[in-house]
């Protein structure tokens, strides 16, 4: 008897490849000695990979550019932490909640906007001002006083380390469950519509594919990932306040997933951890002397990406893919 293609609803390559890709990572802290600050540094970069990734669904094949990551990844934050600040619960409940919570936020916005046709860089506009309105609405509520997560020695119940080996383990295995979303989806029919969509719209509308449901859909995942990941997130910096709602995180997640390659997976992962990486040594090194002069080297980095390879860095992979077969999806 043949063997079945696919495990879990995507090839069986893709699925052998996120595991392999998984347990790598699982070796990063080791390999790091288990440094306090290293350890850190690579759960930032192995977050802003899974937030990255996240956004490929709407982004990438979608083909919005959505600028609101920081809008849904906030909201699972400060509903996550202000639930465990307040009234001790435990994150494992919180998180849900504010998933709940972003969820009625991305159909509260994504539904009259792609009902009236908003697209391109009116819906940009949009989703950059979600972040600010969100922002203001957080301080009018809270304040512009910081709340601070109870410390616990350690404890999973609360989520609550004192070191970040944790947080990073459990991000590797975010980020395994988001490249396998991506991998589903595109292995389905909303992936073949979302890209139908992508490549033009009109055309999509007219061979009968519901362009706003569809649309509605890929939002939907996106911020459900992003909320998760922004519960995981506070727990790790024990902070919540308006500041959480950082309009500059959603400019550089999408700028990230176009420098990847619109709907490529590894595209989106891989630049997110180039960049993430290369925006941390700068700003240890550059910034620290003359700050902010690491935002004009990372500018001029993107531009150079941008003039000789304006398909992003899918087009390398894809060129590793063709002298690999099995690699090929």
């Amino acid at each position: 008897m043949a063997k079945p293609n696919k495990i879990l609803g995507i090839p069986r390559r893709n699925f052998y490849g996120i595991i392999v890709f998984a347990l790598i990572l699982s070796t990063v802290p080791a390999l790091l000695r288990f440094n306090t600050y290293y350890v850190y540094l690579a759960t930032d970069i192995i977050l802003i990979a899974s937030l990255v990734a996240a956004w490929n669904i709407i982004g990438g094949y979608a083909g919005q550019l959505d600028l609101a990551a920081s809008a849904y990844m906030a909201l699972g934050a400060v509903v996550t932490g202000n639930l465990l600040a307040f009234y001790g619960l435990t994150p494992w409940l919180g998180i849900p909640i504010g998933v709940l919570i972003a969820l009625g936020v991305a159909v509260a916005v994504g539904y009259p906007t792609f009902r009236f046709g908003i697209k391109e860089v009116w819906y940009a506009l949009l989703t950059a001002a979600l972040v600010v309105i969100l922002s203001r609405i957080y301080w009018l509520i809270y304040g512009s006083t910081e709340t601070y997560l109870p410390t616990y020695e350690w404890s999973w119940f609360y989520l609550r380390f004192n070191r970040y080996e944790p947080f990073y383990y459990m991000l590797v295995v975010m980020l395994a469950i988001v490249l396998w979303i991506n991998y589903r989806i595109r292995h389905s029919k909303l992936g073949y519509y979302l890209n139908a969509i992508r490549e033009d719209e009109l055309a999509a509308e007219a061979l009968g594919i519901d362009v706003r449901r569809y649309k509605l859909y890929a939002l939907m995942i996106y911020a459900t990932l992003a909320s998760i990941i922004g519960g995981i997130y506070v727990c790790i910096t024990g902070v919540v306040g308006y500041r959480n709602f950082d309009p500059w995180l959603g400019i550089t997640t999408a700028v990230m997933g176009i420098v990847g390659g619109l709907g490529s997976v590894e595209g989106a992962v891989m630049s997110g951890m180039i960049l993430r990486t290369l925006e941390d040594y700068l700003r240890g090194t550059i910034g620290s002397q003359y700050p902010g002069s690491h935002l004009l080297v990372y500018g001029i980095i993107l531009i150079v990406v941008g003039v000789l390879k304006p398909e992003g860095l899918a087009s390398l992979i894809e060129y590793v893919k063709k002298r690999i077969p099995w690699l090929k999806s």
